[in-house]
């Protein structure tokens, strides 16, 4: 059974964006909500390790949680959040490169391209 503390926690974290994914903004039902790590735990790496590549281990505190989606929470893995912008930029070059079906949409016009990304949370404290 989870700690009332870690339930509150959650509840916090589920709260930060109303429901929302911080990265793409659609609505989360709070028990398919994922808490990403703003700045990545690097599970498994040593601080020594990581220290080598001038990278610091995130923290498992309200301030660095987001609340995600699956499916961005999946694709950030590891990356900081300008990191996996870039990473986001690349993927229609990829998709393009190695995907037929892809190509097709992309010639037909079905495919709307963006050469930038501008998360829901930044959305939002811009509004501020």
């Amino acid at each position: 059974m989870a700690k009332e503390s870690d339930i509150k926690k959650r509840v916090a974290v589920y709260q930060k964006y109303k429901g929302k994914c911080a990265y793409c903004g659609v609505k989360i039902n709070y028990e398919d909500m994922h808490l990403d790590h703003i700045t990545p735990k690097y599970r498994g790496s040593t601080n020594q390790e990581l220290a080598k590549y001038n990278i610091v281990k995130g923290k498992d505190s309200l301030e660095n949680f987001n609340p995600s989606c699956c499916s961005c929470n999946c694709s950030k893995s590891t990356y900081t959040i300008e990191n996996w912008k870039k990473e986001l930029l690349l993927k229609h070059d990829r998709l393009l490169r190695d995907n037929s079906g892809y190509k097709i949409m992309h010639r037909f016009g079905m495919i709307k391209v963006k050469n930038e990304i501008t998360f829901y949370f930044e959305k939002l404290n811009s509004k501020i």
